[in-house]
């Protein structure tokens, strides 16, 4: 037996004492919020799910398939783990806590439990007061952020993993594997889509 239908069998052996406001709060708290689906190697089961809720937010389903539905909030993972050093792997998960603080501040909840409205105009904050990533070449920055700049790190990685899905490379852009001959001048209604690069 599960913690609701104890709560339910509860509820029914006090003669209905408990109002029908309130076995539906005691329901609620036994929810531990969305379920990580995949495990994470960098982030904590925490960061993890205020990540994917970031994700989501940023490029939600529609008619074209969500961030989620091709495992964006997986691929950041994944790259943190295989690609960044561990001052860039701390300096991502301090970003994703100190996000989840603002959110706490804003609405006085977790990222993951706040309403659509307040995740959108928590990101719209952080879009609004994030510069750009410094400049690179060859692996070489340009320059030292003052801070670490999580939310565009963020955005460049979930954009990066979502444009370079299978899924969305293969059924949403257009996609030639094998390039055909170079046409330098034709018809952009004859190429119908964006390609994939």
């Amino acid at each position: 037996m599960n913690r609701r239908e104890a709560l339910k069998g509860t509820a029914m052996i006090l003669g209905y004492a408990f109002t029908g406001s309130t076995v539906a709060a005691l329901m609620q708290s036994c929810d531990s919020g969305a379920k990580l689906t995949w495990i994470p190697q960098v982030l904590s089961e925490t960061q993890a799910k205020t990540l994917s809720a970031i994700v989501d937010r940023i490029l939600p389903k529609t008619e074209t398939p969500g961030a989620l539905e091709v495992g964006v909030d997986q691929f950041i993972d994944k790259m943190l783990q295989k690609v960044f050093p561990e001052d860039i792997q701390k300096g991502f998960s301090g970003g994703l806590d100190s996000f989840n603080a603002a959110a706490n501040t804003a609405f006085g909840k977790d990222f993951t439990k706040g309403s659509a409205e307040q995740q959108d105009q928590l990101i719209r904050e952080y879009e609004e007061k994030s510069g750009p990533l410094p400049g690179s070449m060859w692996g070489f920055s340009f320059g030292e952020p003052t801070e670490f700049p999580f939310y565009r790190m963020m955005k460049e990685l979930a954009l990066m993993g979502y444009f370079q899905s299978e899924k969305v490379g293969k059924e949403i852009l257009a996609y030639n594997p094998i390039p055909g001959p170079y046409e330098g001048c034709i018809p952009y209604s004859d190429v119908g889509k964006i390609w994939t690069e």
